[in-house]
């Protein structure tokens, strides 16, 4: 089961993507959020595999909250959809030991 939590300011946006999601199985909506930074808190507490992130909304501190969850949180994934384009863009958060440069190229080949 993929838990999901849902991160946009626009109420429309989370709905229509929960009703998408709803009707899949193996996949579970476990909360929502429209505040990026009080979304964290709740990131915590239900410990979702994939955040779905609004990146159309106009918030500043988005970046800085993505990064912060990718940073907090190994192996989540997020995923920032834009309704302007129809794209997503999908960043997994994973950290390795780096020793050597071939450990750095490893990973920029990736």
């Amino acid at each position: 089961m993929k838990r999901v939590f849902i991160l946009s300011r626009h109420s429309v946006f989370s709905l229509g993507i929960e009703t998408l999601l709803s009707q899949e199985t193996g996949i579970e909506i476990v909360s929502q959020g429209t505040n990026p930074r009080a979304s964290l808190e709740c990131i915590q507490r239900y410990s979702p595999d994939v955040v779905i992130i609004n990146c159309d909304d106009p918030e500043p501190e988005l970046t800085s909250v993505v990064l912060d969850i990718l940073r907090d949180r190994l192996g989540i994934c997020v995923i920032s959809l834009s309704l302007r384009n129809n794209q997503m863009s999908i960043y997994r958060g994973e950290k390795k030991q780096i020793c050597q440069v071939e450990d750095l190229l490893e990973a920029i080949r990736e």
